[in-house]
């Protein structure tokens, strides 16, 4: 595939568990080469999201969810405690366009790999940190995952039911929204450079990224001096607007109406005439006083039917509205199979597998589709011998000594 974006750029890549292995993931498939630079001692997302999913004797190239996150890439392990491993990262680093990284603040300035250190090899490289909190202020040490980071953003203040304790939402959204946040300052960074001649330090905070997001409920707090409540699936300006019971075992599907005329066709096409005729019901604000009465009403409706069949028909009949998914109705969805969104491919020892693909489709570039991710330290001997051109002897000793080796090692802590 020639027209690939990012088919010039090169990425060493330190980052671990999902935030920073989505964001060079989205790079990879757009045609960047991708070089994982992992710990030693194995792939750690395995210790903390989902077991090991085929057979054989290397369970740690069966992480489901290490390969969903780091599919397009190469591999290598190194022990950058190791003063042989820092100086072959730091030679890849002078052959690179970007380092990134998602430890905590102190990691790469004790192991001598900060940002001076790294621009003394490669003056215009572009390094990404990714800390939780920030690399300043008084919480800069502290460390966190994707479920303090929504709790710290604000974000589980408004998730949960209304009068119950707060909510984590149902994935790692904190780190998935800031990959994307990540991928868009590193092209911002690419472009700058290619401009300027001139690399930078991108400092992107998780905490700060999520905040993002909710941005409405800082407004409101200014507006009215009254903190958001959790609200469930209600809305303040939309009603009806939840999700309903439908035919068979745990079915469901949402409603949104914002209008009288949406509240109109719906009351039309589930043939709902009293409600329609019915003065008290005419604007959100007195439907929302009846809300009991209209919600049973609508319950009545779609538990008669499929939540397809209830799509189908309220959208043909202009109301918003959609069959709540599964992960097994979306790997044989009819839409996303058309659009051939579905990234599938196989792996030498998880088997085959489906995973969702890019969000975005070009009209004349090209993206990496159906590649897996890389076996542990697969691409070792390519890194060493032919990117660094290491000499056969020393690559030996290196992998004895455990600095670059080939299968995990057991850690040492000293």
């Amino acid at each position: 595939m020639a027209d690939l974006a990012l088919g010039k750029v090169r990425i060493a890549d330190l980052t671990n568990v999902i935030a920073g292995p989505v964001s060079t993931r989205v790079l990879a498939q757009l045609g960047a080469e991708v070089i994982k630079v992992e710990l030693p001692w194995g792939r750690a997302i395995g210790n903390i999201t989902m077991h090991a999913s085929g057979s054989g004797n290397r369970p740690y190239n069966q992480v489901t969810s290490f390969n969903e996150v780091n599919r397009a890439k190469k591999s290598i392990a190194m022990d950058l405690t190791h003063e042989e491993g820092r100086k072959a990262f730091l030679e890849l680093v002078s052959i690179s366009d970007i380092v990134i990284q998602n430890y905590s603040p102190r990691v790469m300035a004790n192991l001598g790999l900060d940002y001076e250190n790294l621009r003394a090899v490669k003056p215009d490289i572009i390094m990404i940190s990714m800390p939780a909190l920030g690399l300043e202020g008084p919480w800069n040490q502290y460390i966190s995952f994707g479920p303090g980071t929504d709790a710290l953003s604000g974000l589980s203040s408004v998730t949960g039911y209304q009068d119950g304790p707060p909510h984590k939402p149902g994935n790692f959204y904190a780190d998935h929204n800031s990959a994307f946040h990540v991928t868009t300052g590193i092209m911002a960074s690419l472009y700058k450079r290619f401009i300027t001649g001139e690399g930078q330090h991108i400092e992107i905070v998780l905490r700060e990224a999520t905040m993002s997001v909710i941005g409405e409920q800082f407004i409101s707090y200014q507006l009215t001096g009254r903190e958001p409540k959790r609200m469930g699936n209600e809305d303040l300006n939309f009603y009806p607007h939840g999700i309903y019971p439908c035919k068979g075992q745990d079915s469901w599907i949402a409603i949104s109406i914002e209008s009288d005329d949406e509240w109109a066709k719906l009351c039309t096409s589930m043939e709902l005439k009293d409600f329609l005729n019915d003065t008290k019901y005419l604007s959100v604000i007195t439907r929302r006083v009846h809300s009991p009465t209209i919600d049973e009403a609508i319950k009545s409706w779609t538990s008669k039917r499929t939540r397809n069949d209830a799509m189908h028909q309220l959208q043909n009949d202009g109301v918003r509205a959609g069959a709540v998914s599964k992960a097994s109705d979306l790997l044989e969805d009819p839409q996303l199979k058309s659009r051939k969104y579905i990234d599938q491919f196989d792996h030498p020892d998880a088997g085959p597998s489906s995973n969702p693909g890019l969000p975005f489709q070009f009209s004349t570039m090209d993206s990496v589709e159906g590649t897996r991710a890389p076996l542990f330290a697969e691409h070792r001997q390519w890194v060493l011998a032919d990117l660094l051109g290491i000499r056969t002897s020393t690559i030996k000793s290196l992998t004895e000594s455990g600095t670059t080796p080939d299968v995990p090692i057991d850690r040492v802590y000293s």
